[in-house]
């Protein structure tokens, strides 16, 4: 992914943002060209190496070449909003503010008893996520007898990450005048992923 130097971000700090507000994530695969679009979870080893985690059903053709060992791409979608030139006090065009990250590794295919542990994990840590957080719902023995019907059907899998690349387009080009204006207008929307934004935008310094 090309970065204008105004918008690159520190992976790390970018990647604790963006996996943590439930964004789905594409992982592309090379041959064939493929993608699927995928709940991944974050660990840091205790080399300091970043590693996703994740599944795939195994009929999708991702399941090949994650299955294979190959190197894939994984696509870390943030918040996005249209920003529109009327909200702008100086001259302008329309524009898009969002934050994206780009991470490239090996896949590791699981054991099945790893895959059962992980989708274990992925609903617990998705239900203490959840909108309100009271209330977190727990699997019980029909969940799990539903879990273990299902494994057979899907793969999970590691990326040890090899690459890291993150992008947070907030109006660095712009003037004070048009970043609080446009941080305005976006927390005023009707529209959640607007006011991610907007908060992205005043968390890096962006929103005055």
């Amino acid at each position: 992914m090309w970065i204008n130097p105004l918008f690159e971000a520190e992976p790390r700090r970018a990647l604790a943002h963006l996996v943590s507000a439930e964004s789905l994530a594409t992982v592309v695969a090379e041959d064939p060209l493929c993608a699927a679009h995928l709940p991944l979870l974050l660990e840091e080893g205790a080399d300091g190496q970043l590693v996703l985690l994740g599944h795939v059903p195994r009929a999708d053709p991702v399941a090949d070449a994650v299955a294979a060992g190959d190197r894939v791409l994984c696509i870390v979608h943030g918040p996005r909003a249209y920003v529109s030139p009327d909200w702008y006090e100086d001259v302008g065009l329309p524009t898009y503010n969002y934050a994206v990250a780009h991470l490239r590794g090996q896949a590791e295919p699981m054991e099945p008893a790893d895959t059962r542990a992980h989708l274990v994990d992925l609903i617990r840590v998705h239900e203490e996520r959840k909108e309100p957080a009271a209330g977190a719902w727990e699997p019980d023995e029909a969940a799990h007898d539903r879990v273990d019907r299902l494994l057979p059907a899907v793969l999970g899998f590691r990326i040890r990450v090899e690459e890291a690349q993150a992008k947070e387009k907030l109006g660095q080009t712009w003037s004070g005048e048009d970043r609080a204006s446009t941080v305005e207008h976006l927390t005023g929307s009707d529209r959640p992923e607007h006011h991610d934004v907007a908060r992205l935008m005043q968390e890096r310094g962006c929103g005055e």
